[in-house]
């Protein structure tokens, strides 16, 4: 369960996109790009309540994850959850 309140959102994902989520209305509400090292889009607000919401602490923690691993120059792959 995810904070999700948009309107619009993903029709048809480009070559390259993996869904990674769906709302039970089919809504795509999460997506990655094959081959980058981090890419991750998502359509609800991961940055609401974000201490109470595990999957939106697990995408932010990859992040910085990924961050780090950045700076380290590692390319090792992380993923969100």
């Amino acid at each position: 369960m995810v904070n999700s309140l948009h309107s619009q959102g993903i029709d048809r994902p480009a070559p390259r996109l993996r869904v990674e989520a769906m709302a039970p209305d089919g809504q795509i509400e999460a997506v990655s790009l094959l081959g980058a090292r981090f890419v991750v889009g998502v359509q609800w607000h991961p940055e609401y309540k974000v201490l109470e919401n595990p999957l939106s602490k697990a995408l932010f923690s990859a992040f910085a994850d990924a961050c780090d691993a950045s700076v380290a120059g590692s390319n090792s792959a992380v993923r969100a959850a």
